[in-house]
């Protein structure tokens, strides 16, 4: 699978300074530069978050409020 992260101030994992950022997982990536360009391979999303330093740690709620 390949992962990105996008930071987003209202996503479900948190980085060690407290940073938001949603990742999204798919088996393959077209981009306007190729494929899985910009993308990292990893064997499971637990690699990923690992490596990448990220917990889940979604809002209250678990709802857009809208200020994004």
């Amino acid at each position: 699978m390949v992962y990105k992260k996008i930071q987003n101030k209202t996503g479900d994992y948190t980085d060690e300074q407290e940073t938001r950022w949603d990742v999204l997982e798919a088996h393959e990536a077209w981009t306007p530069e190729g494929l899985n360009v910009g993308w990292e391979t990893f064997a499971t999303k637990e690699a990923c978050l690992h490596t990448w330093g990220l917990h889940y740690n979604p809002l209250p709620g678990g709802e857009d409020d809208g200020t994004n």
